[in-house]
């Protein structure tokens, strides 16, 4: 014998339906009405599903247009046919883009490097004279003073202090 409050299982529920609807077989609809005749609970149930049942029966039916079968079948149809995204437009135009926006930042990097690697070396001749080109002006009259000691006795000099001021030339 079956308790009378006992807890109904998932399937006992999902069957109540099918039994309301008349699609259970003959010996599946014997024991639902058996659980009936036994169980409070699955009469309790079953009658608030008969209610529910009835309450939507009164409801107004709406109809679907004669080709919503067909537009959902295309629309589900559609989503399985899915593009994959290397083959979207949008997506082959972002990768191009994109592969000449880096083929462009790998050039410029090169000429950075580049740069960077020339300013590196030691200057070549011609440019050690045109960088020199001041002091090689004045070369003859740096032959005629002789030594460096001679230079720095002159710089310390209060005449030569005295000239530079007087001029607003900076002290080296």
């Amino acid at each position: 014998m079956v308790e009378k409050l006992a807890r109904l299982t998932a399937d006992q529920r999902s069957n109540f339906v099918a039994y309301l609807d008349g699609e259970l077989s003959e010996q599946e609809t014997q024991q639902i009405e058996r659980l009936l005749s036994q169980n409070e609970v699955a009469r309790h149930d079953m009658e608030s599903l008969a209610t529910v049942w009835e309450v939507l029966d009164t409801l107004p039916r709406t109809k679907a247009p004669e080709d919503f079968a067909q537009k959902t079948i295309a629309t589900l149809k559609m989503d399985e046919q899915q593009t994959p995204l290397s083959d979207q437009a949008w997506f082959r135009k972002a990768q191009e883009v994109g592969s000449r926006v880096l083929g462009w930042c790998l050039v410029i990097a090169c000429g950075f490097v580049g740069f960077a690697l020339m300013r590196s070396f030691p200057p070549s001749t011609t440019e050690a004279l045109i960088e020199n080109y001041p002091v090689l002006e004045q070369f003859d009259s740096y032959q005629e003073i002789g030594s460096v000691e001679f230079l720095k006795k002159l710089q310390s000099s209060p005449e030569w202090l005295k000239h530079n001021q007087e001029n607003g030339e900076a002290i080296r």
